[in-house]
């Protein structure tokens, strides 16, 4: 792949395979064995998430995350994988139940990393180091058409998912 165009065609075979959930596996560890070149091309730096493509099958996102920020507990609702190209990142997973959330383990992801994730999954993602992280992140479907839920952090009350809430709930850290 030398460009995004070639990412999202490889990203729409791969959700039409038998099994896309692995397709999108194999997809995402040749994004992350390549890394710096992909770095070289893919769009969207500055901070963030920036959306590079979307479609009612396919949403490609490239998220930064600034040193020592936290994002909330959310849903996806669909399959998602994650290519760590640069930095770090911690995923903390969940169990939702009548009383809120349970914590049910943690995975720090480096770059050249790879994180799967199926349709149940919710978690949250922090980046505990000092310096940023960037990964790719895709989605077997347009993540932005979905009734999503987030989960305040302070309270565990679960809300509608929005972006405003997402950055608005992100907090500070401690060093790793």
């Amino acid at each position: 792949m030398t460009e995004l165009t070639d990412l999202i065609l490889a990203a729409r075979r791969a959700g039409r395979a038998p099994d896309p959930a692995a397709a999108l596996l194999r997809l995402q560890r040749e994004v992350a064995a390549s890394a710096a070149e992909v770095l070289g091309w893919l769009p969207g730096s500055g901070g963030d998430e920036h959306v590079l493509h979307a479609e009612p099958t396919l949403t490609l996102l490239r998220v930064e995350i600034g040193p020592r920020t936290e994002y909330p507990p959310h849903d996806h609702l669909i399959p998602a994988c994650i290519a760590v190209l640069e930095g770090r990142e911690t995923n903390t997973f969940y169990r939702a139940d009548g009383s809120g959330l349970t914590g049910a383990g943690e995975i720090d992801t480096a770059a050249g990393s790879v994180l799967p994730m199926d349709e149940r999954v919710i978690h949250s993602v922090a980046n505990r180091t000092g310096e940023w992280s960037v990964a790719l992140h895709v989605y077997l479907g347009d993540l932005f058409q979905l009734s999503r839920t987030i989960w305040d952090p302070a309270t565990g009350a679960p809300g509608p998912y929005s972006d405003e809430r997402y950055f608005a709930l992100a907090r500070t850290t401690a060093p790793a």
